[in-house]
């Protein structure tokens, strides 16, 4: 098993309270078949508080830069197959809102270009009711709580 990993995840809001979801693959599943919707959001780095955890990964991952970044409102531990490994992770969770709604990727890394396959902004409605896989599983209680915070 990999070491404890400590990450932040943010809640990216838009003018309609929609939020930003990726979706990604398991690098290590031979069939591709599995697919997943998860928030932005990353490792923090040594060095890094979580707030600057945060507000990099946000620029890195959709080119956004927070103007009101609130957090962390939420803590999760638990443990995930990363790429084929078990990765105990610890999650942080921030959120913000945007006024724009284009996301830019050019600060993605080549992990990251092989692994998300896809990205769109989801309603709170379509998050009840999709049977699609999205992680963490209380993320529509999470959505409702960041879109009061931000």
């Amino acid at each position: 098993m990999i070491g404890l990993r400590t990450a932040v995840r943010i809640l990216v809001l838009d003018p309609a309270s929609r939020l930003l979801l990726f979706e990604g693959r398991d690098l290590s599943d031979p069939r591709d078949t599995e697919r997943f919707w998860f928030t932005a959001g990353g490792g923090v780095n040594d060095g890094e508080t979580l707030t600057e955890a945060a507000e990099r990964e946000l620029s890195e991952e959709t080119g956004f830069h927070a103007s009101a970044l609130v957090g962390p409102f939420h803590q999760r531990d638990f443990t995930f197959m990363n790429h084929g490994e078990p990765q105990p992770q610890v999650e942080h969770y921030f959120a913000t809102r945007t006024h724009t709604t284009d996301l830019a990727t050019g600060g993605w890394t080549d992990l990251e270009r092989r692994a998300v396959t896809a990205w769109r902004w989801w309603s709170a409605d379509e998050l009840a009711t999709t049977e699609l896989t999205y992680f963490p599983e209380n993320l529509g209680e999470l959505l409702r709580g960041a879109t009061d915070l931000v």
